[in-house]
């Protein structure tokens, strides 16, 4: 068997009944699982990077452009591929989708989406009832009930367990007492550190919190999660104005000068949107974010790293690192040196590598002493200000072909430095 144990035992569970959604059409009640759900189980079960999605053909069967709105319907054939060690499993599914809009580009555009998710949801239903196979069979056996108070019958209770930094760990019953003791627990926090150290050893509950109750919400619609997470940056704002009030109120220093060097966050539109147009840097796809290296710069309230230190990621990637909270540790896992990577990408286009130097300049400053260390920081500043305003002036476009099409990129190619 190529797939792990693990995968075996989710592809083998049932599908949640809370999942399962109802329509009428036809005089007819019909039951589905909706799209995004689907997708989502599939990350689960096969992760992010296990598997892909490729549209293999899509054709427009029909479309009015008489009538108002605009209306069109297309056939779509969608291959799935799936990592199983080193087995590619592949499978495949048509859908067909029907669009409606003000204008003829909105309704293809509806049509087609529609069309790919029910192909999507064709070609994954092959593995298994929790995409949607429990669905064809009357009896409904794969489909797991739910009792009066919500929770599924036969699946095993999660532990809440909330960690309280150097304290021993608190274990909830419910995740409504989990969230509580956290939101007390983060209230009276008194240090950056305890704060960050505190929502880094919780973050995979939350994120499961997020994951297996979406129905946990408030009157206005907000997760519970997202609560937990607007109150920790609400926290560490705080935090940081109350450590900037301290530094204020103390005695000043014999070189006040000192004070204002601080690292520069620089600003590069063209720099950034040169990186969109990249491959990912963990899977190749494309289009990608420009992701801000968090772990190079200290942080700053409100503000990103500067744009020295960006990389290109796709979507799926993207939101993987932003929930994983330990950023160095998930590019190890990965096997990229980030760092690297996006100081080859600024020597591309600003014809130069951004040095340690940049990251953190105050260091080197607390090796000097009094005017000497202000003259040799101010002289440094203004020339390297002077570096990367001509080079912000212009610079250097990616690689086109004759039809002014984006060349392939290679990120880890040798780049020959200045």
């Amino acid at each position: 068997m190529a797939f792990t144990q693990t995968q075996v035992r989710k592809l083998a569970g049932k599908l949640p009944e809370r999942f399962v959604k109802t329509r009428s059409e036809r005089g007819m009640t019909l039951s589905y699982v909706e799209g995004w759900h689907v997708i989502d189980e599939a990350n689960r079960v096969f992760g992010f990077d296990g598997w892909d999605r490729e549209t293999v053909s899509a054709e427009c069967v029909w479309q009015d452009v008489r009538q108002t709105p605009k209306a069109c319907s297309y056939a779509v054939r969608v291959r799935i591929r799936v990592r199983a060690g080193k087995t590619i499993v592949s499978r495949e599914g048509t859908g067909i989708g029907h669009g409606t809009g003000s204008t003829l580009g909105e309704a293809h555009e509806s049509a087609l989406k529609e069309a790919e998710t029910d192909a999507t949801k064709r070609a994954l239903i092959t593995f298994g009832n929790l995409f949607g196979l429990a669905l064809y069979d009357k009896e409904r056996a794969g489909v797991q009930r739910t009792k009066a108070n919500g929770h599924d019958t036969s699946v095993a209770p999660v532990v809440w367990t909330l960690m309280t930094g150097n304290a021993p760990p608190r274990v909830c019953d419910t995740p409504q007492q989990f969230c509580s003791a956290a939101k007390e627990t983060l209230r009276q926090v008194k240090s950056i550190d305890e704060l960050e150290a505190l929502w880094t050893g919780n973050a995979p509950v939350i994120a499961q919190l997020r994951a297996i109750r979406p129905e946990l919400r408030t009157k206005r619609g907000i997760h519970y999660a997202d609560l937990l997470e607007d109150l920790y940056r609400q926290q560490h704002g705080t935090l940081e104005q109350q450590a900037r009030q301290q530094t204020s109120e103390a005695p000043a220093a014999d070189t006040p000068e000192l004070a204002t060097i601080i690292p520069r966050r620089l600003r590069d539109p063209a720099h950034l949107k040169y990186l969109a147009s990249l491959p990912c840097l963990v899977c190749g796809r494309a289009p990608s974010h420009a992701h801000h290296l968090r772990f190079v710069q200290p942080r700053s309230l409100g503000s990103k790293a500067s744009d020295e230190w960006t990389v290109p990621l796709c979507p799926i990637h993207h939101r993987s690192l932003h929930d994983t909270g330990r950023e160095e540790e998930w590019w190890q896992a990965k096997g990229v040196d980030a760092k690297a990577e996006a100081g080859r990408l600024w020597f591309k286009t600003h014809g130069r590598e951004p040095t340690a130097q940049d990251a953190t300049r105050n260091d080197a400053a607390s090796s000097e002493s009094g005017s000497e260390a202000i003259k040799h920081r101010s002289t440094e500043i203004e020339q390297r200000t002077v570096t990367d305003a001509h080079a912000t002036e212009a610079p250097v476009s990616p690689p086109v072909d004759e039809k002014d099409q984006l060349l392939p990129v290679d990120l880890r190619a040798d780049i020959p430095r200045a």
